[in-house]
């Protein structure tokens, strides 16, 4: 029996796991995906890493609690929540480490109505908790007012408070006439704040330098080190005990696409220095190990993932990696016997194993394994109806040797199958061997319905370096094609595929390369679904809330001197070529990939394709980019089956 849309919709999602200092304990969030009302709700859990399910609720979910972390020396829990508002600001609360359902949460700082925390760090000592405060306007009757676009206000601004003395006052340590990104990081020793300034608060600020300074507790207002990044490091900046500071940058920070890799400066460098990763897999993300000049880094290499325990000497060696399996979000503490613990938040596609939080410890130089489950939200889930994913290589036009996922129902020989190419968003993704259902959940969905479902890692992909990332800027619709093509060519070649019944469909990213196959005069397919897709890269970067992203994946944007290169890659120029059965999907308020997308497309094919049946556009109310309502989504998967179902069985 095939997954439901009521089941995929219904999963909860777990995140933001985090450790206590000596490793002993996991926090963590667990929320409802897709929201049955108008309000997100989160709660959260502790587990004892020592203890096989010892995972328990300790909030009640009624409210949105969220980014849990420990005190570094009482193991108190911090976290965020609205619980004073429901649906309201945030505001930072604490529980002690044996909380129940019972214990009520304790408010940290009283701020002001119209004040809500962005991000939170306690230092290193445990003595101040350092935080940034967004301001918003007061509510007028919930009517939309008047605004100007990038007016200089409601930035966020930098504040510590001190925990061993709550009576005092919250302290304001960085207002200026700019906004305080949530990425800042303590100094060792606990006297000073390295913070990130944008000038305005738009998503687009994103690719702009990032200024990153420092602000000292006993000197507040005063601005000290002031650096300038090429572009926005990729999470915190590590600052270690030798004084050293150690970060993620692009491989080729000229480039706007390009691999993630490990750098370091001094507060006194002009420039950063590379030091690892990037070149042929990428440096995901990183935690620092304290005190010891460690750090640990998430490795993507393929389709496996790994973690690389790295000193300050350089020296580095893998303490755990994949194997038939997929991390997701993880945590590592060292403990003072030298041993290193990990929980990561696994998932198996090859064995049908749904997402928990599992540990395991290692030893320096010594490769773990995670050996003991936590969790247990995915019950729902019998490992015969998982579908069963496996690795899929095979060689593009060009002879580079790309990686994908092929996805089919479990105890199925997979021979002549009606089949769909479902390529992921991004472009800087990539599909793993996982099972979940918090990213749409449409490859495992429809793989258990009797697909073979087809999930390339074409260029422009993460975990393959930076010469395999770069080419998505400028040149969509080229090699990311012809790796998306090759694919199918592969399995239909072995036999997999009937290459009489094959479609394709994809969200975002996935939604333009289906807009861009659909369009093909060559093209096999006998049905697609476009969601949330690109069809006019120039008017994309004109009305995105990242013109400047889509400009470098479309190659230019409409205020570009010269030939307009983003028609090059624009499916829209193409309608004309439209034989399938086209359904297009996408959110009213969608930011990212306004409506506009797919009503051009939809105008484009009902005019031009003339061998084609008239397509149909389903508009989602609401909705921005990423699907909030279950309602929808649970739509959304109902008409995916029945569209391919009608054409390809």
């Amino acid at each position: 029996m095939g997954l439901t849309p009521e089941e995929v919709t219904n999963a909860v999602t777990i995140s933001d796991l985090k450790l206590s200092q000596d490793g002993s304990y996991v926090v963590y969030c667990v929320k409802p995906h897709y929201k049955s009302d108008d309000r997100s709700t989160s709660a959260l859990w502790l587990a004892d890493t020592a203890i096989e399910n010892s995972a328990k609720q300790i909030t009640s979910g009624e409210s949105n609690d969220r980014s849990p972390c420990f005190h570094p020396t009482s193991s108190e829990i911090y976290f965020l929540s609205d619980r004073h508002k429901v649906g309201g600001s945030s505001h930072i609360y604490k529980l002690p480490l044996g909380a129940s359902l019972k214990t009520d949460p304790q408010l940290v700082a009283t701020l002001d109505e119209t004040q809500s925390v962005s991000a939170f760090l306690i230092s290193p000592d445990g003595r101040y908790l350092a935080c940034t405060i967004r301001t918003q306007s007061p509510d007028s009757k919930g009517k939309e007012g008047i605004t100007i676009w990038r007016e200089r206000k409601q930035f966020s601004t930098l504040h510590v408070i001190d925990l061993q003395d709550p009576e005092k006052a919250l302290r304001t340590l960085v207002s200026t006439e700019a906004h305080v990104e949530s990425f800042f990081t303590w100094s060792p020793n606990s006297t000073a704040i390295m913070y990130r300034l944008r000038t305005h608060t738009n998503s687009e600020r994103h690719i702009e330098p990032a200024v990153e300074a420092v602000a000292h507790l006993d000197e507040p207002g005063v601005i000290h080190n002031v650096f300038e990044h090429p572009k926005m490091p990729d999470g915190f900046t590590i600052w270690r005990s030798r004084g050293d500071l150690v970060f993620l940058q692009k491989r080729s920070p000229s480039y706007l696409f390009s691999a993630r890799s490990l750098w370091t400066r001094s507060l006194s460098d002009p420039a950063g220095t590379h030091l690892a990763y990037g070149d042929t897999e990428d440096a995901l993300d990183f935690i620092d190990l304290g005190p010891s000049g460690q750090c640990a880094i998430f490795v993507g290499a393929g389709l496996e993932s790994r973690f690389d325990i790295y000193d300050a000497d350089g020296e580095r060696f893998t303490a755990l990696e994949t194997s038939g399996d997929s991390y997701q979000d993880w945590g590592v503490r060292l403990r003072e016997d030298g041993e290193y613990v990990f929980a990561a938040l696994r998932s198996s596609g090859v064995r049908g194993e749904p997402l928990e939080i599992w540990v395991g410890v290692t030893r320096h130089g010594e490769k773990g394994t995670l050996t003991t489950k936590l969790t247990a939200h995915h019950t729902w889930l019998d490992q015969g109806r998982a579908p069963v994913s496996r690795a899929f290589r095979w060689k593009s036009t060009d002879g580079e040797s790309v990686e994908g996922i092929i996805s089919y129902p479990r105890g199925v020989e997979p021979r002549n199958m009606p089949t769909v190419i479902v390529p992921h968003g991004g472009p800087s993704a990539r599909d793993l061997l996982d099972l979940r259902f918090d990213d749409w959940g449409w490859r495992q969905y429809l793989a258990s319905h009797g697909y073979l479902v087809l999930s390339p890692n074409y260029r422009g992909s993460i975990g393959r370096g930076d010469l395999f990332a770069r080419p998505a800027n400028g040149a969509v619709g080229t090699l990311d094609w012809d790796d998306t093509q090759t694919m199918i060519d592969a399995v239909i070649a072995q036999g997999l595929a009937d290459p009489d019944r094959v479609g394709i469909a994809g969200y975002s990213q996935g939604g333009f390369l289906t807009a861009w196959g659909c369009t093909r005069p060559n093209s096999i397919f006998k049905v697609a679904i476009v969601g949330a897709g690109v069809s006019d890269w120039g008017l994309l970067s004109a009305t995105s809330d990242l013109p400047d992203v889509e400009a470098a994946l479309g190659g230019s944007a409409p205020w570009t001197p010269g030939e307009p290169v983003y028609l090059r890659g624009s499916p829209i120029k193409d309608c004309k070529n439209v034989r399938v059965p086209l359904l297009i999907l996408h959110g009213k308020e969608d930011k990212r990939v306004p409506l506009s997308q797919a009503i051009a497309l939809f105008r484009g094919v009902e005019r031009e394709a003339k061998e084609a049946p008239p397509p149909q556009l389903v508009i989602y109310p609401r909705e921005d980019h990423i699907f909030q309502e279950r309602a929808h989504a649970e739509d959304v998967l109902k008409r995916l089956l029945e569209h391919l179902d009608t054409y390809l069985k």
